[in-house]
């Protein structure tokens, strides 16, 4: 079922929701680890030195500290947890004559899924609208993805952090990885959201964010606003522990989708819980070692702990 209520609301902010989800494909095996609300889990891209994936490693060589403290890996994975992801499509004006061969991009990269992996389209303009809420169907997807129609302005940001509240409010009971993969093809001309607050909310969701910028050649950087655009998806992604590409032709554009498709199912899933056991709200950095010889990790740099549930105190009743 097609959606294409808006998703805004804005009163200090955005009220966001979720909807139900679909499933027609049946989940394939994969293991399933039941996590508590204290579990952190952390999605892991394993490199070497030229910049190609290193997969099938064993738990033993990866230790994970934080705040400098190793912790103990509890659940791991290799590619093979579920996947819950958003598509974010740019549809302004300036999209025209972009936007059939991007379609066709995102339709492929879809096809590239595994069954029981969850997807939800949003295009966005000057309005933010989902066209698939989350949803195993693929089917459904794709003709979200090619439904979407050329018009206005550029609401990035808004898409953006609409989307990390979404992943953020889904529930989890089970470990999993989240992500979102957003093509762009200019800087944000419409958001009432700025950079830096969809900059705090990437830092507090565990959603790794690949953005994909169809403005970056070198005449284009020429220009501040495209500049200070790619900057800020590169940044976004960096701080999330994805990716940020800047293809040269429109035609590479399937090419990107195979990496980030690649890549998720190479990623190691690491989860534990935490021997600092506050619920403190403060910043934790964690970091990712590896044995494995001439290998860079890329993964989020931290994460918020909790914050302890506020309990309004009744007033008492003051004697008569």
């Amino acid at each position: 079922m097609m959606l294409r209520a808006g998703r805004i609301a804005l009163a200090l902010g955005l009220a966001l929701g979720t909807a139900g989800l679909g499933a027609a494909q049946e989940p394939d095996k994969r293991p399933q680890f039941r996590v508590g609300v204290d579990t952190v889990s952390v999605s892991v891209t394993l490199l070497d030195k030229k910049g190609r994936l290193v997969t099938g490693l064993p738990q033993d060589n990866f230790k994970i500290f934080e705040d400098g403290v190793e912790q103990e890996i509890q659940y791991f994975s290799r590619g093979e947890l579920p996947l819950k992801m958003v598509i974010l499509l740019d549809i302004s004006t300036s999209m025209r004559q972009n936007l059939p061969l991007a379609q066709e991009a995102a339709v492929g990269f879809v096809e590239s899924l595994a069954p029981g992996d969850e997807v939800q389209v949003v295009e966005f303009g000057d309005r933010v609208l989902t066209l698939a809420d989350f949803t195993s169907d693929f089917e459904e997807v794709k003709k979200a993805i090619r439904s979407t129609e050329v018009e206005g302005a550029t609401a990035l940001y808004n898409a953006i952090y609409i989307s990390l509240k979404d992943l953020e409010a889904y529930s989890r009971d089970e470990l999993d990885r989240r992500a979102i993969v957003v093509l762009s093809d200019g800087n944000d001309t419409r958001s009432v959201l700025g950079f830096e607050d969809v900059k705090d909310q990437a830092r507090k969701s565990n959603v790794i964010i690949y953005a994909i910028s169809l403005r970056a050649s070198e005449a284009d950087l020429k220009k501040e606003k495209y500049r200070n655009a790619k900057f800020e998806l590169d940044m976004l992604a960096h701080e999330s522990g994805g990716v940020s590409y800047a293809p040269q032709k429109l035609g590479d554009l399937s090419d990107v989708y195979d990496e980030i498709a690649t890549e998720l199912k190479s990623q190691y899933g690491l989860g534990y819980v935490p021997t600092n056991a506050e619920h403190d709200g403060k910043w934790r950095h964690l970091q990712i070692l590896t044995a494995a010889e001439d290998t860079h990790v890329r993964a989020r740099e931290g994460y918020y702990a909790p914050r302890k549930a506020r309990h309004r105190r009744r007033r008492s009743k003051e004697p008569h």
